[in-house]
């Protein structure tokens, strides 16, 4: 039977089935509905006439078949059409199972053959997050509602979206008669064979039947809500699986937004742990005199201010994971209390004296160099061996290779707007693979997200839309007296050097210091004197002016 074979950026996606009369256009009326803004809203038809198959234009604009935008044509054995950014292939011998269907009208895709006996599942992309859902042999609904067998939390799906089902060894979906639509490979279709890897849309979500045994550590592409084609990333990613049912404490290393939380959180999906609850804690952005607090909990008048009784953070976590971000930020002091409690399994909140028995695993990260922490006597020894059981590295983006090509396309299709298909010019794309990406993929996923704001018209975004932020010296007057440029520096590093030029900009005057930086005063005062800058700023080290509040 005769066929449309469907491609995008060169690869085939998928094959429509011939019926008499197949429509064609980004009308969810279509036979074959391809939500692009360059189509009319019935586009084309392809017909079938007794001298052989014509395709038709309907938009009064032309289809263009081969090199030229036709009203009509003869379609012959490999005649490549054009329907925005699709491209598509006629087969006149298309193969015996790709029967045409004709209910209401709309063609069937033909078949792609999976593995009878093959373990088969959902992967699920909704709500920023992406989970495993086991695909039963005799099928499963997917809606907004509880009943079906896989429920999304998502305004765009329908109660009842959509059914997955097995007929004749092969799986296939069905559309529901929903609201939005049931999109496969971006083409609208009421029923159709659903070949592995093909992404369905439904609303903001997307599905991906995976057939086979579950091996995502070792193949390219998507895994636990990142994604890489580089060989070290995948090798993180196989790490994760070795290590995830495991109970040890790991320690993630990499730099700044490099997705250290990510890792994090696919230890805990795929940890024996996954049913319990994933606490997050940033230790650098949690006030020192606060910070136990956070952690351990507190009694209901323990200190100012404690109004009520608080669970900490280990408690919140009790049969789960406890991620402990920038932990190269927590103070001495309370670094024995985290070892105690890691070793004894047990806490007590500030202000009690009866411990609390915890099953807590703790990740951590960090992006500070911890073995020198510990020599520079800023990080116990105990801790950091009670930590770092396994120590797990992630790349910086700047050395996975093709991953910075692969994620801005990526960005991309989730920015774009809705029912848009935009992609990036080779020039953009050589000016993105061309940078350094100090921030990693936190600092792509802006950098994507601005191309877009200051993109122009089309589909196709020009190298004059990448922008990227500023962080080179002045090279006005002043220099490094007014220039806060510290690439690569740690916290630490970053606050000394903020209070060295304050003072240097101030003639050492503190008060003003404290007024420039908004930080409290006895802290600058003790940053002052715990980094020998008191005569920083003072010409020829004068003692304080008088109006100088140095007690």
């Amino acid at each position: 039977m005769p066929e449309l074979a469907f491609f995008r950026h060169g690869e085939e996606l998928l094959r429509v089935a011939l019926g008499d009369r197949t429509t064609i256009g980004r009308s969810a009326d279509c036979d074959v509905s391809l939500p692009d803004p360059g189509l009319s809203r019935i586009q084309a038809s392809i017909e079938r006439r007794p001298a052989g198959w014509v395709i038709i234009d309907l938009s009064g604009r032309g289809t263009r078949v081969g090199t030229e935008d036709v009203n009509e044509a003869p379609l012959a054995d490999g005649t490549s059409l054009t329907f925005g950014n699709w491209r598509a292939r006629f087969r006149e011998g298309g193969a015996a199972s790709a029967e045409a269907t004709s209910v209401r009208g709309l063609t069937g895709i033909r078949a792609v053959q999976a593995p009878p006996e093959a373990q088969a599942r959902l992967r699920v992309r909704d709500r920023g997050g992406e989970r495993i859902v086991p695909l039963p042999g005799e099928g499963l609904t997917v809606g907004s509602i509880p009943g079906n067998g896989l429920v999304l939390d998502d305004p765009f799906v329908s109660s009842r979206h959509l059914r997955i089902d097995r007929p004749a060894g092969r799986w296939e979906i069905t559309d529901a008669g929903s609201t939005n639509g049931t999109l496969l490979g971006g083409v609208r279709v009421w029923r159709a064979e659903l070949p592995p890897g093909l992404p369905i849309t439904v609303g903001d979500s997307e599905l991906t039947l995976e057939v086979g045994a579950q091996r995502e550590g070792r193949l390219p592409g998507s895994y636990e809500g990142m994604f890489s084609i580089d060989p070290s990333m995948r090798q993180v990613f196989d790490l994760i699986d070795r290590l995830a049912p495991a109970d040890a404490s790991v320690t993630v290393l990499g730099e700044t937004g490099t997705g250290k939380e990510l890792v994090a959180r696919a230890l805990h999906a795929r940890s024996v742990r996954c049913n319990g609850p994933f606490i997050p804690v940033n230790c650098a952005a949690i006030p020192e005199s606060l910070m136990e607090s956070e952690l351990f909990g507190h009694e209901k008048g323990a200190f100012s201010g404690a109004e009520r009784l608080r669970k900490g953070a280990f408690e919140e976590a009790d049969g789960g994971t406890l991620f402990l971000d920038e932990i190269g930020e927590m103070p001495l002091d309370l670094q024995a209390k985290l070892l105690r409690a890691l070793e004894q399994g047990e806490v007590k909140r500030v202000g009690s004296s009866k411990p609390i028995h915890v099953s807590v695993r703790v990740v951590s990260a960090t992006h500070r160099d911890l073995p020198a922490q510990v020599r520079a006597g800023r990080f116990r020894e105990d801790l950091f061996f009670r930590l770092s059981v396994v120590p797990l590295s992630i790349p910086p983006l700047r050395a996975r290779q093709g991953d910075v090509r692969a994620l801005a396309q990526r960005f991309l299709d989730a920015n774009a707007p809705r029912g848009q298909q935009l992609r990036w010019s080779e020039d953009a794309l050589r000016r993105l693979e061309t940078h350094d990406w100090p921030g990693n993929v936190r600092q792509l996923k802006n950098v994507v997200q601005r191309a877009l704001l200051l993109r122009g018209e089309g589909s196709v975004l020009a190298a004059a839309a990448v922008t990227f932020e500023d962080l080179r010296p002045s090279s006005g007057p002043g220099g490094d007296d007014t220039t806060l440029y510290l690439p690569g520096r740690t916290m630490e590093e970053i606050e000394r050097e903020a209070i060295r030029l304050s003072l240097r900009r101030n003639r050492g005057k503190r008060a003003s210091v404290v007024k420039e930086l908004q930080i409290a005063k006895s802290t600058v005062m003790k940053r002052i004197a715990q980094w020998g800058l008191q005569d920083e700023g003072r010409d020829g080290g004068a003692s304080p002016e008088p109006d100088d509040d140095t007690d």
